[in-house]
């Protein structure tokens, strides 16, 4: 089966949705597919920045592609938003037997509305222009894939609600299939217990972003100080240089905390093997990768319920599902866990168990099974 998989990014193994598209052209190529990409670095080769010109019109460059190269496909796997004009003109070029298939990582609508609360809130300054694209015309387009496509992946059961419920996709169009976890996060070895009366090792993984649940960091490692709770803060990937991160917190809380804004994806087991907790107070995701990575490392989620964090943790169980924005109940699971290290070595085993059969070899095999499907189909015939 000869596949193609087109993303509106570089293909940058370090980036959030670039990397999880390579992983899984890797995944299928290893169940025989032939595979081949098309990228921001086919559509624009040499250029290293892209702004918002680019994305408006990268779904013109990759039509421009398919006229001349979707004959040689049997699947064409595209991301959200970007195949829509080639759709539109009726897949010229198209064998007579195809599957066109939509893939989110992270739905567009979902994130719009929660940024917008956020702006709401204060937590955020939207830019005038954001709904001129982003919040505009990027919105109708993501909707067109999703409606002219033979099927979608989401990532989430959240986001298949929505395009059900809000954007009129039928759902038996649409499947939740999960992103993989890379090799270097198998077989890791069982959490150890820490050394009795040491600190709470507690990390947080992603971009220093208030959607990311900046102030909540800020507002738990406070409390939490004030409240004589011993523990030590990493916050790993904020891509914000350690002195600006720094002095968002106050000085008593700031001496626990320790910043590491950039990372190669495959040293995070490395990172995190020391750390205890992960402390994930984020507004979106569209899926959380950093969540299962860190689960899969061996570390006990305190988490909102986005993305994939409601199938994978069950609260009490293999973490804590705290809710967004509820500083008092995350500071409270938190110090829980800080005053019960046995529960928190169990904890910590059962996340680590809870995800290890996440794997890419798994996600390709789901993923080639529903292209054998459709391809099965009346509808790509």
């Amino acid at each position: 089966m000869r596949v193609l998989l087109g993303i509106h990014h570089p293909l940058d193994p370090n980036m959030g949705a670039p990397g999880v598209t390579l992983a899984l052209g890797q995944a299928l190529a290893a169940q025989g597919c032939q595979v081949d990409f098309f990228s921001y670095d086919d559509a624009y080769p040499g250029l290293r920045h892209h702004t918002t010109l680019h994305e408006l019109r990268f779904p013109w460059k990759l039509t421009a592609h398919l006229l001349r190269a979707a004959e040689r496909y049997d699947v064409l796997d595209i991301t959200t938003g970007d195949a829509w004009p080639w759709m539109r003109l009726g897949r010229p070029g198209a064998r007579a037997r195809h599957a066109l298939v939509t893939r989110s990582h992270g739905l567009e609508h979902t994130f719009s509305e929660r940024l917008r609360a956020d702006a709401r809130a204060g937590l955020l300054t939207l830019s005038w222009k954001y709904p001129l694209y982003h919040g505009g015309y990027r919105l109708w387009e993501v909707r067109q894939s999703l409606l002219r496509a033979d099927h979608a992946v989401l990532l989430n059961t959240q986001d298949a609600a929505y395009v059900t419920e809000r954007l009129g996709v039928p759902a038996h169009q649409l499947s939740v299939i999960p992103h993989g976890l890379d090799a270097a996060f198998h077989d890791l070895p069982p959490p150890a217990p820490g050394a009795p009366g040491a600190p709470l090792r507690v990390a947080c993984v992603g971009s220093w972003l208030a959607l990311k649940g900046r102030a909540e960091m800020v507002d738990a490692a406070t409390r939490l100080q004030a409240e004589g709770v011993s523990f030590t803060l990493t916050l790993y990937g904020t891509g914000n240089p350690e002195a600006e991160v720094l002095a968002a917190f106050p000085a008593g809380a700031r001496e626990r905390v320790r910043v590491v804004p950039r990372y190669e994806r495959a040293e995070l087991p490395r990172l995190l093997r020391d750390e205890e907790v992960l402390f994930f107070p984020s507004h979106s995701e569209g899926f959380g990768m950093a969540l299962v990575e860190s689960m899969a490392s061996g570390l006990v989620p305190v988490s909102t319920p986005v993305g994939v964090a409601p199938q994978v943790v069950r609260d009490g169980q293999t973490g804590r599902l705290v809710p967004m924005g509820d500083v008092d109940a995350q500071v409270a699971a938190l110090r829980s866990l800080a005053e019960d290290r046995a529960r928190l070595l169990v904890l910590r085993g059962a996340a680590q168990a809870a995800v290890k059969d996440m794997t890419w070899r798994d996600i390709a095999a789901r993923t080639l099974r529903l292209y054998e499907q459709l391809l099965r189909s009346p509808r790509t015939v």
